[in-house]
């Protein structure tokens, strides 16, 4: 019986053009130079919409600061807890970038870059006071803060209205509320997910098995902030 396509064997033509479609040889014919400019072609586009998708998620960022900045209750976990709430209101699909850590989903790579960006932009500058064992970042308003709005205007207009509903709903709430909330709905994907009954005994085992700090939760207390998400419309949607 004959080889498909599917299983044959690898030869050396095929590691050859591997190789120059990766740009280590050249091309030896036209065909292989029109292959190249396809590859680098799509590489750039992936590349542009990852760069502006970054943008967009700084300039939600800057909505949020731009909101919280005078609040007490503001801090480095709320601001990540946040921006992970109000990217999925906005539902762009981000969910895959953020790591399990014992305070929730937590983008380590997108909050060690977004002060810089906020500098770059001449948005907002940012210090540091310590809070007991915490540094607390503080922000500070630049010459250009206020021109953000005109891309979260094109970026959000469609969304406006649940990010602010969001965002009015945390704005004095503790972080440990907020906390609490951007975990149930991290466990709550992943039950979706896995095609899982969602019920009360079935997401406490998702998240204590989170990490051993959401013991600090009571059972009674995640049921209870399930039930308040759910009469906030702060869950995720069937599309999630």
């Amino acid at each position: 019986m004959k080889s498909t396509e599917k299983n044959r064997e690898f030869t050396l033509e095929d590691f050859e053009k591997g190789l120059m479609l990766a740009g280590f040889i050249s091309p030896k014919n036209e065909q292989e130079i029109l292959e190249r400019e396809i590859l680098a072609e799509h590489d750039k586009q992936v590349s542009d919409s990852n760069k502006k998708t970054y943008f967009k998620r700084v300039v939600l960022a800057a909505k949020i600061v731009d909101e919280l900045i005078e609040e007490k209750t503001f801090g480095r976990v709320k601001f990540q807890k946040l921006i992970y709430l109000c990217e999925h209101s906005c539902e762009m699909g981000l969910n895959n970038r953020y790591a399990k850590f014992a305070a929730g989903p937590f983008d380590h790579k997108f909050m060690h870059s977004i002060n810089k960006e906020f500098k770059k932009q001449k948005w907002y500058d940012v210090g540091f006071r310590k809070d007991a064992k915490y540094k607390v970042p503080v922000y500070s308003k630049m010459e250009k803060y206020d021109s953000y709005k005109q891309y979260y205007n094109r970026y959000f207009s469609d969304t406006h209205e649940s990010i602010q509903t969001l965002i009015d709903i945390f704005k004095n709430v503790r972080t440990r509320q907020v906390e609490l909330v951007a975990t149930i709905y991290a466990c709550l994907l992943e039950l979706k997910e896995s095609d899982t009954i969602i019920n009360i005994e079935t997401l406490s085992h998702k998240l204590y098995s989170w990490s051993k700090e959401k013991a600090k939760f009571s059972r009674d207390e995640i049921g209870t902030t399930y039930d308040w998400m759910i009469k906030q419309q702060i869950v995720p949607n069937r599309n999630q």
